[in-house]
């Protein structure tokens, strides 16, 4: 592991196999190997999109200086901010998964229920993190870049899957 981090870029879509297992896209689990020497998967609800943010063990602490940071601004402007919430929010619904050299995982429960996942997951890159989305919601959410929902639409095509 170097010491700068890698980004997470690119997208692919991955079949989901009826006990939930599933495989991180090569071009996402490089980086993923690159920034943590452990096999472990963190995977939280995304606040502002309708999809799961996934990242590497080692992000927890980029994190956690980022939400000091943002607390830190909101107490210089005289906002108020909730220090539990905001560690519940970021800490405590996070879900934990080992993934083999493949990158195969079992998802977690809630998040296949959460997102409605069943046969497929559209994989996007997304600098610090990576994003898993239910492929049907983001063709059909209008807040998604055209871009995303396009590349998304014609894996979907290329595997004949069902839209």
């Amino acid at each position: 592991m170097s010491g700068e981090r890698v980004l997470y870029q690119g997208y692919a879509l991955q079949a989901v196999d009826k006990k939930g297992r599933l495989a991180i896209p090569a071009c996402l689990r490089e980086a993923l190997l690159e920034n943590s020497s452990e096999r472990i998967l963190m995977i939280a609800d995304e606040a502002d999109l309708p999809c799961m943010v996934a990242y590497d063990r080692g992000w927890s602490a980029e994190l956690k200086a980022q939400v000091a940071e943002d607390q830190k601004f909101a107490r210089d402007q005289g906002r108020a901010f909730e220090r539990a919430t905001d560690r519940l929010k970021n800490f405590g619904n996070v879900d934990s998964v080992a993934f083999d050299e493949a990158g195969r995982f079992i998802l977690p429960d809630y998040v296949a229920d959460d997102l409605g996942l069943t046969d497929y997951a559209f994989f996007t890159g997304g600098d610090e993190v990576f994003h898993i989305w239910n492929p049907r919601r983001l063709i059909a959410d209008p807040n998604v870049p055209e871009g995303t929902r396009k590349r998304c639409l014609f894996e979907m095509k290329k595997k004949g899957a069902v839209l």
